[in-house]
């Protein structure tokens, strides 16, 4: 398949595509949807989509800096174009712009069904697992360990 990265804002029109994904994969049949997308960290986060040959989002990814760190978040993939590697083509884009934005750590809340996903990609699992504030689903902070 043939994809393209690209970084966008969110006056973007492809934002309100990314945004469906990340609600389709995340909060899907809540009511309050627009209030968990639109956290603290959105709107000066750096969004980066997956495009595919008909120039439609089927990926997505956010990161947000703390101080020297980089908290990579919101990483969804379309349903119908998870397992063929797009999600480590996005995971591995946002981990090198976190190192161009001279970020000395790379961390992100994963999901316990992502965690192989993670470790696969270089996350090291770090405390203990706790329910996510936003919904409630068991997450585990992983730090990203250069090899």
């Amino acid at each position: 398949m043939n994809t393209e990265l690209k970084y966008i804002e969110i006056t973007d029109k492809l934002y309100a595509q990314a945004k469906q994904i990340r609600i389709d994969c995340f909060f899907e049949g809540m009511s309050n949807t627009e209030e968990l997308i639109n956290d603290q960290f959105e709107k000066d986060g750096i969004h980066i989509v997956c495009l595919n040959e008909k120039q439609n989002v089927i990926g997505t990814g956010r990161i947000h800096k703390v101080e020297s760190t980089a908290i990579i978040s919101q990483m969804a993939i379309a349903k119908e174009n998870q397992r063929i590697g797009i999600g480590k083509r996005i995971l591995s884009e946002l981990i090198i712009k976190c190192h161009s934005l001279g970020m000395k750590e790379v961390k992100l809340s994963a999901r316990e069904t992502a965690l192989g996903f993670y470790k696969k990609n270089g996350f090291k699992a770090f405390g203990n697992k706790y329910p996510s504030v936003k919904t409630g689903i068991m997450h585990q902070d992983m730090i990203f360990e250069n090899k």
